[in-house]
């Protein structure tokens, strides 16, 4: 589903520990290794859209990490074979972070209540199947409503599911909104709910705005529309076939690129992989992320709820034709075009 502007959280890499508080905006994490002498992960924040991707270097199995923030969000830890851990941080904390290399999985937080009701949270569905997990998640958002946790569990099983319940989201909004009154990632899950129903056939798709690879903005369509047809793809590098988009997509721009615009929006968290995954083909197909996966405004702005998604407007930039597959997509090209 969706995320908020600024709320886009990913589950995480790396495990801390909150210890005791000493005052100030800045928090502090201090890791240890069991199993790397040296190395370097990455470590960045999902909820923060000021802050970049960092570097934890590892030195004597040991590392220690201080940034400055404003209220207990997550920080996500993300290791070289792309396993990713959450831990919660707040103001003044100091957080302790204990994990050994050969068993990810069962890392230590400890210290402070958000992180013990995380620690719980993981316990609770280690053994539990894959499906039946958001159902764990929706009983300990209602349990926890006033809890960073609460906002971080709704963001993952309920704003990223690529097959959403509305009705799931609606009730879960109302759940959170009374502890979180200006929380950006329900004011994007409210305003997706709003416009459920915008990307059908027939109707007109908004002039979104978007994120170029050289991080400039961009409007969806621009001042003159010099092709009878514009291709919309919504996708992820993460996906299991993002591969064989691509290569099907260059294949649909080089049989059909004079005559059909190209547009590639990818819903990525990490914008590193997908700029490297895009870049040969960003002369020919257009391509656009802003990194912030299901939270990104676009996703709100067009009640997107599902990837991938294929879509075929017409110079007036109505949806004449969407699918979940590119082959029918190819059919209907090749219908229109002859």
């Amino acid at each position: 589903m969706i995320k908020s502007l600024t709320y886009s959280f990913t589950t995480i890499a790396a495990l801390l520990l909150m210890g005791c508080s000493d005052g100030g905006n800045e928090f502090t994490i201090e890791g240890e290794f069991d199993g790397m002498k040296t190395g370097e992960l990455f470590i960045y924040s999902p909820t923060n859209p000021n802050a970049s991707v960092d570097t934890l270097r590892i030195a004597d199995s040991r590392f220690e990490y201080r940034q400055e923030i404003y209220d207990t969000i997550p920080y996500i830890i993300l290791f070289p074979n792309a396993v990713e851990q959450v831990v919660f941080v707040g103001p003044g904390q100091t957080i302790e972070y204990s994990a050994a290399t050969n068993d990810l999985k069962n890392y230590k937080v400890e210290g402070s209540e958000e992180n013990e009701l995380m620690t719980r949270f993981r316990k609770d569905v280690a053994d539990v199947k894959e499906s039946d997990v958001p159902n764990v998640a929706k009983q300990y958002i209602r349990d926890n409503p006033q809890s960073a946790v609460a906002l971080y569990l709704f963001d993952r099983y309920f704003m990223q599911n690529s097959n959403p319940v509305f009705a799931d989201v609606k009730q879960l909004v109302s759940v959170l909104r009374p502890h979180h009154p200006n929380n950006l990632l329900l004011y994007t899950a409210e305003e997706m709910l709003t416009n459920v129903g915008t990307l059908t056939e027939g109707k007109k798709l908004k002039n979104i705005e978007l994120t170029t690879l050289k991080k400039g903005k961009k409007k969806l369509w621009g001042d003159a529309d010099k092709t009878d047809y514009t291709l919309v793809v919504f996708w992820a590098s993460w996906m299991r076939n993002s591969y064989d988009i691509l290569y099907r997509m260059r294949n649909l721009q080089r049989d059909y690129g004079e005559q059909v615009r190209f547009v590639a929006i990818s819903l990525d968290n990490q914008r590193y992989r997908w700029e490297d995954l895009v870049r040969r083909d960003s002369l020919v197909i257009e391509h656009y992320c802003d990194g912030l996966s299901w939270s990104s405004p676009v996703v709100a702005d067009l009640a997107l709820d599902a990837l991938p998604l294929y879509m075929l407007l017409d110079k007036k930039h109505n949806i004449t034709y969407k699918a979940d597959d590119l082959d029918r997509i190819k059919d209907k090209l090749k219908k229109q075009l002859q």
